[in-house]
């Protein structure tokens, strides 16, 4: 299956455009955003479901298999600690398969798992509003595991080193309940790591955009 960078571009934007969107309805709901001591907390749990979508380039030397890295859908754990109300620390736990296609026939050519986890610090300008949106900047680390890679039907050695790049985010929370928020975020890595096929090395640059929803708990 053929993967377009148009859709994935248009699909972030318009994530972010809705996150933008929610931030201004949030100063307009709540132009004082008067600070809530008592029921500030410090210490929050997210449990999300993400779309995980690589914007893949390959090697020019491997132009001509037309190898794609499929998107992926799986859930996500989010710990974060509030510095202050304003900054806060966030730990993303993920992990997901992928597989590997070759565009030339949709043909299935093989699967690596990531384990991505990101840190950020995150900025909150508003904190205690019903709505709070947030921007955040950080690194993650990605590391794939049990990668396979079939050519020509047959299996070829194959392996994607781990990389370390920087990450960034946009989102907002929704304060459902003193306790109980949900929360949308759109995310991108700056992912590049080298892969090696049958002895040789090759450049794979993933940096992937990342949608994501769900709820979380502050205490």
């Amino acid at each position: 299956m053929k993967k377009m960078s148009s859709a994935k571009s248009f699909a972030t934007l318009l994530v972010v455009t809705l996150i933008l969107s929610v931030a201004s309805i949030s100063f307009a709901a709540d132009p004082a955003c008067t600070p809530q001591e008592k029921s500030f907390k410090k210490y929050g749990v997210r449990i999300r479901g993400i779309y995980i979508m690589p914007d893949e380039k390959v090697d020019s030397r491997l132009s001509g298999l037309g190898l794609v890295v499929d998107d992926a859908v799986t859930p996500e754990l989010d710990l974060e600690y509030f510095i202050t109300k304003n900054f806060s620390t966030e730990l993303v736990l993920a992990l997901s398969k992928h597989d590997i296609m070759f565009d030339n026939g949709g043909i299935n050519g093989g699967s690596v798992w990531l384990l991505p986890p990101s840190l950020y610090v995150k900025y909150h300008p508003i904190p205690t509003a019903k709505i709070s949106p947030y921007v955040g900047f950080g690194m993650n680390v990605v590391m794939p595991f049990d990668e396979k890679l079939t050519l020509g039907g047959d299996s070829v050695p194959f392996k994607i080193n781990s990389s370390v790049g920087w990450a960034a985010k946009v989102g907002a929370d929704v304060r459902i309940t003193d306790s109980v928020y949900w929360n949308i975020d759109a995310m991108y890595y700056d992912c590049r790591p080298d892969m090696n096929v049958a002895g040789t090395t090759f450049k794979l640059d993933l940096n992937p955009f990342i949608i994501g929803t769900g709820i979380g708990v502050r205490f």
